[in-house]
């Protein structure tokens, strides 16, 4: 077996979403970042630097999802413990990316870590699993626990369901359903700040974030809420817009593709012009969404 390890490369736009740390968590407000938002039930989310860090709170401690960066993981950790003494107990890892897994290592002191097999195989730096994978994650970073389509976790009084949504955000997502307190956290399956970061090389597809956002909504039950990967939660309607946007845009690379236009051309066309004002953000803007867009479309 090779052991050699090599550094972690990423294209230089995504390498920005981890040197701008802030863009995911917002600018520091005090010496204490992370605000805490209820959604339902027992369910609340930590918004800090990363994505949204999910906090199911009972007596037994906490089932946590997503554990941030690793800079701001003893503060998160701090904060879970203050919602539920106990501490955390499980940690879900909805996909690789280290802004929802660099902080695992320090959340492992006390919980199990739980994701779909393709996490563990990216934190652990396999490369017969193809595209980008993360080499340098430490041994007490990686899952402990995988499952290659779903499972369901029975904590504190509540059921929880892993729901593995193939080749969306990457290969690895991983919805979680609150069952009782009706909430779901989407990870980066839907991005409620701005366009959507499909990860094409880490086996995510433009068609997999579809698929996976209607399936969500088709067995999400009435009156759900939802917790973003980015951004505020949300309802179904909400989640409704952000994938009839997608399917517009995604409509009219389309066709614009299928005239012979390129990138520049599709801009040039407003392909996104009626989105821009509310879905172009720091990390996304339209163009960057069409060029990922049309190189889904074309296979490359």
């Amino acid at each position: 077996m090779n052991t050699r390890r090599t550094p972690l490369v990423l294209p230089a736009a995504f390498a920005a979403l981890f040197a701008a740390t802030w863009v995911f968590g917002g600018a520091p407000t005090s010496s204490r970042e992370a605000v805490v938002h209820h959604v339902g039930g027992r369910v609340s989310y930590i918004e800090n630097r990363g994505g949204n860090i999910g906090v199911l709170a009972t007596e037994a401690g906490a089932l946590v999802v997503d554990a941030q960066f690793a800079e701001v993981a003893q503060e998160n950790e701090a904060v879970v413990r203050e919602l539920a003494p106990a501490g955390p107990i499980w940690l879900v890892n909805t996909h690789w990316h280290p802004d929802h897994t660099g902080g695992n290592e320090v959340f492992a002191a006390s919980a199990q870590i739980v994701a779909q097999t393709n996490v563990r195989r990216r934190l652990a730096g396999d490369a017969t699993i193809g595209g980008r994978v993360r080499e340098d994650a430490p041994a007490a970073a990686l899952p402990t626990i995988t499952y290659p389509n779903g499972v369901k976790l029975y904590f504190g009084g509540e059921e929880v369901r892993l729901v593995h949504v193939p080749h969306a955000h990457t290969d690895g997502d991983t919805v979680v359903h609150f069952v009782e307190s009706n909430v779901i956290h989407m990870g980066d399956v839907w991005f409620q700040r701005g366009y959507p970061f499909i990860d094409l090389d880490s086996g995510g597809s433009v068609q997999g974030t579809v698929d996976g956002v209607e399936a969500v909504l088709g067995w999400a039950p009435p009156g759900a809420r939802f917790i973003t990967g980015h951004g505020e939660a949300g309802t179904a309607e909400d989640l409704r817009e952000y994938l009839a946007m997608i399917r517009e845009v995604r409509a009219r690379v389309a066709k614009g593709l299928a005239e012979g236009q390129d990138v520049d051309a599709l801009m040039a066309a407003g392909v996104t012009a009626d989105y821009d004002a509310r879905w172009s953000w720091d990390f996304i803007d339209g163009r960057k969404f069409v060029t990922a867009l049309v190189r889904d479309a074309q296979g490359s």
